[in-house]
């Protein structure tokens, strides 16, 4: 099993810079992945990388999404030769502190996709944590389960095998629907999700790149896609929740 580390990057180079330091401190292979933040950005970020030997920095010349990104990030790591890869923001929103947690339950569990579970201090912004919960109220729905405890956290640990299955076997969304979609069809392909809990801390120059607008109606295209496509597989997905009630 090898391991290293997949960030995507969108024009977050001022927190990127405060978060790098303990990034490196992991000691793992890391795959920065620039999504057409622009050339101020991109230099920025090449500058900060180009000392240190275990980053790996690649682009898209425009900008394709956070999924995008991470698929870019995961093929170029497996065909690097690693099994396993850790998705981590660039914003510096995910406690590293945590990835060791992550990383001892993927080696217990090679081929378990490993999620972190947020749990939120007073910097959360109110919206963020009860839109949380209407999401996770269609993804009980789209996958007949409980099984995603939270699926739009981007820190996780996927096995590249799985995760190739998922991208080979299914159409998954570029942007920001990317981390709820890969989850839902990871369940629908019979691939086991585990949840770790984790601190989630909102800096207070964080920008975000959520378009009221545009992001709220490709949200709503994808739970509509989502309960289409449970409802083709409802018998298979009814069989195996049955299986895993009775199995217990």
């Amino acid at each position: 099993m090898k391991y290293c580390i997949v960030i995507p990057h969108y024009k977050h180079e001022t927190l990127f810079t405060q978060f790098l330091p303990k990034v490196a401190e992991l000691n793992l292979p890391c795959i920065v992945v620039d999504d057409g933040s622009g050339e101020a950005s991109f230099n920025e970020v090449k500058k900060l990388l180009q000392d240190m030997p275990n980053f790996h920095f690649i682009k898209h010349r425009t900008n394709r999404g956070k999924g995008a990104a991470v698929i870019t990030g995961c093929c170029h790591a497996s065909a690097m030769g690693f099994t396993h890869a850790v998705q981590l923001d660039a914003d510096g929103q995910h406690n590293i502190d945590d990835v060791e947690k992550l990383l001892n339950h993927s080696k217990a569990n090679g081929n378990t996709i490993v999620s972190g579970k947020p749990f939120f201090d007073e910097t959360a912004p109110k919206i963020r944590v009860y839109g949380r919960r209407i999401t996770d109220f269609w993804v009980a729905l789209e996958t007949f389960s409980f099984k995603i405890k939270d699926s739009l956290c981007g820190f996780r640990v996927y096995p590249l095998a799985e995760f190739e299955n998922i991208v080979d076997r299914y159409f998954i969304g570029s942007r920001m629907d990317f981390d709820t979609e890969i989850l839902v069809k990871a369940v629908w392909a019979d691939i086991d999700v585990h949840f770790i809990p984790t601190k989630v801390i909102y800096h207070e120059n964080t920008v975000s790149h959520f378009h009221y607008l545009r992001d709220n109606s490709m949200l709503v295209q994808l739970h509509v896609r989502l309960l289409f496509g449970s409802f083709i597989r409802s018998p298979r997905l009814i069989h195996n929740r049955i299986k895993a009630i009775l199995s217990k």
